[in-house]
């Protein structure tokens, strides 16, 4: 039973792993940029997305849903995954700078529950846009008829 769920929910729980190990890097990078350097939470932001994207996208095409895209196929995965995030990233943003900026909540703490929505985010597009073996597998497929 206990195999059962672990096989039904593999990706969900490899994702949540790799996500909280994402999230415990961007939250370190940006609270030592913005606390220990002064840099402005929006610029800390920025740096600590693009040092978590990096690390998601080696995790998740690794571990998480075990993608062998190669060459120009990796290219395309990874231009998929960027573009998921820099949406996920202008969600992020603009949820950072309305809460910090006109409800007055700390720079601190409002990225906490700002990353878990965007973590959800995240991995609905990973699992639905990019990372999705079936229509991978069905297009290579096609390409080579």
């Amino acid at each position: 039973m206990l195999r059962r769920f672990l096989l039904k929910y593999q990706h969900f729980l490899l994702y949540t792993l790799f996500g909280s190990l994402t999230t415990v890097m961007d939250l370190a990078v940006y609270y030592i940029l913005y606390n220990l350097f002064s840099v402005h939470y929006l610029i800390a932001q920025t740096i600590s997305w693009v040092v978590a994207v990096l690390f998601a996208y080696a995790t998740n095409k690794r571990y998480v849903f075990a993608s062998r895209a190669r060459g120009m196929a990796m290219v395309a995965e990874m231009a998929k995954f960027i573009s998921g995030r820099l949406f996920s990233f202008g969600v992020q943003t603009v949820c950072l700078a309305v809460l910090v900026e006109f409800a007055h909540w700390n720079e601190n703490v409002v990225r906490l529950p700002v990353l878990v929505i965007v973590t959800i985010l995240n991995y609905i597009v990973s699992r639905v846009f990019v990372f999705d073996k079936a229509r991978s597998q069905q297009k290579s497929e096609e390409e080579a008829a």
